[in-house]
This record gives C-alpha cells, sequence and structure tokens, in this order.
C-alpha cells in the first residue's frame, strides 16, 4: 500500500509541474500508465460536440501512429465512457459486445480500464489505460489509484487551461494593439491584412492562415496574404463562392468551425495540400450581408480544435480587418471627392470666367467687323474668322468643361430628370426668369447614361444661347420620352439674328447626328423653337 501510495504521489508531482496544457496532458497520461504498469495509455480529450477533438497517446511509437492513420472519433467502447462517464474494466476488449475492433496496423491489445477525467464537474475526457505488463487483469485497486489521480490531475489541467488562456488573451491584446495602430495609421489595406492575417497566426497558435477579399463585381475570393506551409504561392489565386469553407463563411457572414477539416468535402478552401489540415476556422469579414472576405486559420492535422476563446479573438480580428478595408475604401473616396471637388472648381472657373472673356472678346471683334465691312472688307474677313475661331475655341472649352464635371461611372447615377431640373435653375440666374420646364414618359428608365449626358448639354446650350442672343423674357424646355427622345426649347425674343455664329448650333446638330438624330432650328414668330430629336437605344 505505501508503494502505490508511493507511485500515485510522484505521478501527482509530475502531473503538476508543467503550466503548459499541451505538456500536462501529456504528463497525465504518462502518470497513468506508470501508477497501473500499463503498456499502452491515452487520452481522449472532449471537444464542444461531446466527441473525441484530441488523442494523446504513450506507448506507441510514430511509425506506429502513422500507420493507424487518424485517431479515433469514440466509437465501440472509447465512445461508452462517453455516454456513461463511469469507469469501466474489462479483462478482454475484443469479447466485449460494445466492442468494434482495431484499425489495420493497430497493435494487439486485451485488458482495459477506463476512467473519466472531468475539470470543475464538466467532462473534459477520458484516460483509457490497455495491457497490464505482466499479462495480469487490472484490478479494482488500479482503478482506485487511476480515479485518484484523475481527480488530482483535474487541478493541474484546470490550471494548465487557466495559464493557456491567460497567455491567448494577452497574445490576442497585443495583436489587436498592433492592427488598431497600422488602420489608425493609415497604413496601405494590404499591409493590414498581413498584419490580421500574421496576428490571427500567433493567437490562434495555428499552423496556416489565409486572408481573402472579394474584389469588385467579382464572384470569387481572391486570397490577399497566406502564411504557414502549405500557402506559397497562394496569394492573388481565386476560390469560388460555393462548396467551400469560405463560402460558407462569406454567404453566411458567421464563423464555419471544425475539428477535422481533412475528413469534410469543404476542405478544399485554399491549402495545399489540404490534407494536412485538420481543425480549421473561417470568419468572415463584417456581418451578414455586409462581408468583405473571409480569415482561414487551420492547425495540422490530430492538433487540438480551436476554443471558443480563440475563436472570438479571431472573430475580433477579422472585425478589425473588415474596419480596415472599409476605411481604405472611404479613403479613397475621399482622395476622389477631393478630385472631383477641384475638377469642377476648374470647370466652374472655366466657364465664369474663361468663356466670358472670350465671349466679350467676340462680341468686341464682331463689332468691328461690320463697322470695317464697306472701308475694308479683307480686314473684316480677318476679324470674322477671327470671331469664328473664338466660337470654336469656346466650343472646345465646353467640351473640356464637360469632361471635368464629375463623372458617374461606377458610382451611384444622378437620374436625367434631377440634372435637367438643376440646368434649368442654373440658368435662371443668366436669363433673370425661370423656364418652364415639362417632362413626359419614363424619361430615367427610357434614357441612356450617354444619350443622357448629350440631352444634359443640349438643354444647358440652348438656354445658354437664349441669355446671348434672344433678350427673351420667357421660354420653355419640353421633353417627351415615348418611341424615341423628343426636346424641343422654344423662347419668345427677337429670333434668330441674320449674321448670328452658328458654332453653338452646329454643336446642338452634331450631337444629334452622334446619335443617329435629328436637329432643327426654327423661327416661332416671336421667337425660336429649337428641335432635337434621337431614337431610342435598343
Amino acid at each position: 500500500m505505501s508503494d502505490d501510495a508511493d507511485v500515485l504521489l510522484g505521478a501527482v508531482l509530475s502531473v503538476g509541474r508543467g503550466l503548459d496544457l499541451e505538456t500536462t496532458l501529456q504528463r497525465v497520461v504518462q502518470a497513468a500508465a506508470d501508477v497501473v504498469d500499463a503498456r499502452y495509455a491515452a487520452l481522449g480529450v472532449l471537444g464542444e460536440d461531446g466527441q473525441i477533438a484530441q488523442f494523446i497517446t504513450v506507448g506507441l511509437t510514430e511509425n506506429e501512429i502513422r500507420a493507424i492513420g487518424a485517431y479515433p472519433r469514440g466509437r465501440g467502447l472509447l465512445g461508452e465512457l462517453i455516454r456513461h462517464p463511469v469507469p469501466l474494466r474489462l479483462p478482454d476488449m475484443g469479447a466485449d459486445h460494445r466492442s468494434v475492433g482495431f484499425p489495420a496496423h493497430h497493435p494487439p491489445m486485451r485488458t482495459f480500464l477506463g476512467v473519466p477525467l472531468r475539470v470543475r464537474g464538466s467532462a473534459f475526457g477520458n484516460l483509457y489505460l490497455t495491457d497490464k505488463r505482466g499479462g495480469m487483469e487490472f484490478s479494482t485497486e488500479d482503478q482506485r489509484l487511476v480515479e485518484a489521480l484523475a481527480s488530482a490531475a483535474s487541478v493541474a489541467v484546470e490550471n494548465a487551461r487557466l495559464y493557456d488562456e491567460a497567455r491567448l488573451r494577452e497574445r490576442w491584446a497585443h495583436g489587436n494593439d498592433e492592427i488598431s495602430r497600422r488602420v489608425l495609421e493609415g497604413d496601405a489595406p494590404q499591409e493590414v491584412l498581413d498584419a490580421v492575417a500574421r496576428e490571427a497566426l500567433q493567437v490562434a497558435a495555428a499552423d496556416v492562415a489565409v486572408l481573402a477579399t472579394v474584389p469588385d463585381e467579382s464572384d470569387r475570393l481572391r486570397v490577399r496574404s497566406a502564411h504557414g506551409p502549405g500557402t506559397e504561392g497562394l496569394v492573388g489565386t481565386d476560390v469560388r463562392l460555393e462548396g467551400t469553407f469560405a463560402a460558407e463563411a462569406y454567404v453566411s457572414g458567421r464563423p464555419v468551425v471544425t475539428a477535422d477539416a481533412a475528413s469534410d468535402r469543404r476542405q478544399t478552401l485554399s491549402f495545399n495540400p489540404p490534407s494536412v489540415v485538420g481543425p480549421l476556422a473561417a470568419l468572415p469579414l463584417g456581418g451578414p450581408g455586409r462581408t468583405a472576405g473571409v480569415l482561414t486559420v487551420g492547425r495540422r492535422l490530430g492538433t487540438v480544435p480551436f476554443p471558443r476563446v480563440v475563436v472570438d479573438a479571431l472573430a475580433a480580428f477579422a472585425a478589425q480587418a473588415a474596419v480596415a478595408l472599409e476605411l481604405s475604401e472611404r479613403r479613397r473616396d475621399g482622395e476622389r471627392l477631393a478630385v472631383v471637388r477641384d475638377r469642377d472648381r476648374i470647370a466652374r472657373d472655366l466657364h465664369d470666367l474663361a468663356i466670358q472673356r472670350l465671349y466679350a472678346t467676340g462680341l468686341s471683334l464682331e463689332g468691328v467687323g461690320r463697322r470695317l465691312q464697306d472701308a475694308a472688307p479683307a480686314d473684316a474677313e480677318r476679324v470674322n474668322r477671327a470671331v469664328g475661331d473664338l466660337d470654336e475655341t469656346i466650343s472646345l472649352i465646353r467640351t473640356t468643361i464637360r469632361g471635368l464635371r464629375p463623372s458617374t461611372g461606377g458610382a451611384r447615377r444622378v437620374g436625367v430628370r434631377a440634372r435637367l431640373v438643376a440646368e434649368v435653375d442654373a440658368a435662371t440666374r443668366t436669363l433673370g426668369f425661370t423656364p418652364a420646364l415639362r417632362m413626359s414618359g419614363p424619361v430615367d428608365t427610357l434614357v441612356a447614361p450617354d444619350v443622357g449626358d448629350h440631352l444634359v448639354a443640349v438643354v444647358r446650350e440652348a438656354l445658354s444661347n437664349v441669355g446671348r442672343h434672344a433678350e427673351a423674357r420667357t421660354a420653355s424646355v419640353d421633353l417627351v420620352a415615348g418611341d424615341e427622345i423628343s426636346l424641343t426649347v422654344r423662347d419668345d425674343g427677337g429670333g434668330l439674328p441674320a449674321d448670328a455664329a452658328r458654332s453653338g448650333l452646329a454643336n446642338l446638330e452634331r450631337r444629334a447626328q452622334e446619335l443617329g438624330g435629328t436637329f432643327a432650328a426654327e423661327a416661332a414668330r416671336p421667337g425660336t423653337l429649337l428641335r432635337w430629336n434621337v431614337p431610342l437605344a435598343p
């Protein structure tokens, strides 16, 4: 009895020396084998699904473990202790009706002793001991010793778990600080994503980490960062958005966690070769309906699955990656907006300053040309050509202004109706009165974007002509979208002057012709009537 107590005390002291959970569990298994003089011993650690998630052995060589293959999940006698967590002793495992036999290349085993291991009152796993040396059966005293060891080991296991969790939270805090610093300092998105993947690898004690996002207008995930063995050459490759762990996490917007990815048909995520990955966690970057990508981490086959606290830490990293991508997009939006504002300012200055100066110069030259018409016809002709050149220059500047206006391509497009209302509003300041605007038909639906750009420009030019030449008191703009796009601009001014430059009207005609339509300008008595018609695009 004294010898048994000494052996048990030595085993308990051995188990309690370590703080690392993996080392502590290995010592528990070795101590159990030593206490009852068993040739083989194992500890089946239970996962959240109640099945064996980690299997730690003593007595088997590395070659034997590789030859046996995947560790047991909890069938047969091993599962009996999971379903009924009470000690179990058998003189012959193979003779028991609950036995399902051994896999190929498994060494023969006969006698059996199983004892549950509980930590803080909850099932943690089961100790399995086989083949007591000397060919003897496991005795009641052996069972009592292993039960006492399991009771003492539960304290050591709990301490090791708390220590591991404390270390994890320390790594988690460090990773959070590193990623937050990069985000706040405005690092490039790629650098932030690389940092997220690296920190996730460290925090999760994983072997591989892959971060993928969905490019604009794409139906695939594109790998942006990959770390760990088997991930070489993955950056830049695409992963389909169906039938994979990443796809499930992306579509659902929720974490996907598995204890054994290698045996799952969804394992074709992106790891190469995928068979090396056992436990796996895929975390969406963002929530349901607003997922920007997926962070995936994996551990090698046969290792312990990711506990809940690790999944929570990874989810926090994935959320930070989503924030980094969102901030990057907002910075790009701000830069684009700054460019648009600058272009709009330049366009406004060209319109309000350059064009008006050129127009005033042209009017002065026209007056000089009329006075020279009788006295010096040749000089008058040169002046008129200069006026024509000025008109062409004004037309070119207006074309440049249109190019400088904010582009709606790729962004939320403003409807044609709203744009025409804005043009009429803008013309009010020049005309001194508000033109009437009438629109009928599904304008925003029928008018294609490129036709809408021409339409807005035509209205702008037509109202500008009214302000410069007509001396009108009223004007109206009528747009009908039906079988074709029909625009009519009418004023009650003095009509078209016989000697007026035709460059502006030529621009309107050219726009109609580019779209396969027609343009006409005619006297309205009083005033002028412009008709601009183009067919609807098929």
